[in-house]
């Protein structure tokens, strides 16, 4: 879990991040691809056609022209 996080987490390749962890470059690709969508958040369902999604009771502004000046 901890190569996974930190192939995540940081800007390494898999040559630089490998040996730290003490496997080859190979074997760290094996289980990022393995562990990795297990620990990844679950995608967003989609929502069913015509639904709308719960919101307040009064819609968001998209823009408040008298808090905001003029772009």
């Amino acid at each position: 879990m901890l190569l996974v996080a930190a192939y995540w987490r940081t800007n390494l390749t898999l040559r630089r991040l490998a040996p730290p962890f003490g496997v080859s470059k190979s074997a760290a690709d094996r289980i990022i691809d393995a562990l990795g969508p297990s620990l990844a958040f679950r995608p967003r369902r989609r929502f069913r056609k015509g639904h709308r999604a719960a919101r307040g009771r009064h819609p968001d502004p998209t823009r408040d022209h008298t808090i905001a000046g003029q772009s």
